[in-house]
């Protein structure tokens, strides 16, 4: 392990181990000012951030606008990490009691009758709301994107089975969907990040107005399962997190093969990608994409994937 990962390393052993016992009236301030700090040096990742921004909001990504609102994002992502790690010792009460939830009951009809496929953004906080989700819907099964160095992702890993969460780790080795489409034929709820195309195996559509590379695997999930499809996505507000769930996605059922089949998932990730726009422009200061999502705005970093 090198000095960087020992780093990294030592920082999450802290975060898990030693923050529950700090008061949160100084806890949270202490990762305030981390944000305030990674923000003012401006790396590449604030500087992959504001381009993701301006094109949100359709805003010089250089301007005012973009600079105040990137350290409202890193605040907001912050938030995502103090809140994460205090996740295993919260009751299933207190994680009941952190969350609002708005427009669940379509997806929880569904599940009465077998899986759900549901798809969401990296905003507000995806790993609070999953642990709201297993309790609340009875299940909730995903696949985990592989972190850097492997204790922490082993840290990760952990936390997120202690929660209820079934997961498998996404390496590219194969056998993810097959795993995934069990778990909903299983009449499980099976959870997927959409908004960026982590695998590398996604499809062209429109996302804010340009072409991106997105994600298909919970349209073909829904396509092959003939189960619901829903998409929602969290903010904080105050000192709740809110999930917003969407209507069911509504797309043709008829049996698709082949090309066909590939056709129909990058019409229905189209659709779910309108819904992220909507709730991405609602609450910019939650979209935590540090990362490229489209190739035109890519900032070039040997530190970036």
């Amino acid at each position: 392990m090198n000095i960087k990962d020992r780093s990294v390393d030592l920082g999450y052993w802290l975060g898990w181990n030693a923050l529950w016992i700090v008061p949160a009236k100084l806890s949270r301030p202490f990762f305030d000012l981390i944000a305030a700090a990674t923000w003012k040096i401006h790396g590449n990742g604030i500087k992959q951030l504001e381009q993701n921004l301006g094109r949100v909001l359709s805003v010089n990504p250089e301007s005012e606008q973009i600079r105040s609102l990137s350290l409202q994002v890193m605040r907001s992502y912050m938030r995502y990490y103090w809140e994460t790690f205090q996740l295993s010792r919260l009751s299933k009460q207190q994680v009941v009691e952190a969350i609002t939830a708005i427009n669940a009951s379509g997806l929880s009809d569904s599940l009465k009758n077998g899986g759900a496929i549901l798809t969401l953004p990296h905003s507000g906080n995806w790993d609070l709301a999953g642990a709201w989700a297993a309790s609340y819907f009875g299940s909730l099964c995903t696949v985990a994107e592989r972190l850097r160095p492997e204790s922490v992702f082993q840290k990760f890993l952990k936390m997120r089975t202690d929660l209820g969460i079934e997961l498998m780790p996404l390496t590219g080795d194969g056998g993810t969907y097959e795993y995934l489409r069990n778990h909903v034929n299983k009449g499980n709820l099976v959870a997927l990040l959409g908004d960026r195309d982590v695998a590398k195996s996604g499809m062209n559509n429109e996302f804010f107005g340009h072409r991106a590379s997105l994600p298909i695997g919970a349209a073909l999930l829904a396509i092959d399962t003939g189960r619901p499809l829903f998409s929602c996505a969290t903010h904080f507000e105050g000192s709740k997190l809110v999930i917003t769930f969407d209507e069911e996605i509504v797309f043709s059922r008829e049996k698709v093969v082949g090309r066909d089949r590939l056709k129909l998932a990058q019409q229905v990730t189209a659709l779910v990608a309108r819904n992220f726009e909507t709730h991405i422009r609602a609450h910019p200061q939650n979209w935590h994409q540090l990362q490229p999502v489209w190739n035109d705005l890519r900032i070039h970093s040997k530190d970036q994937s």
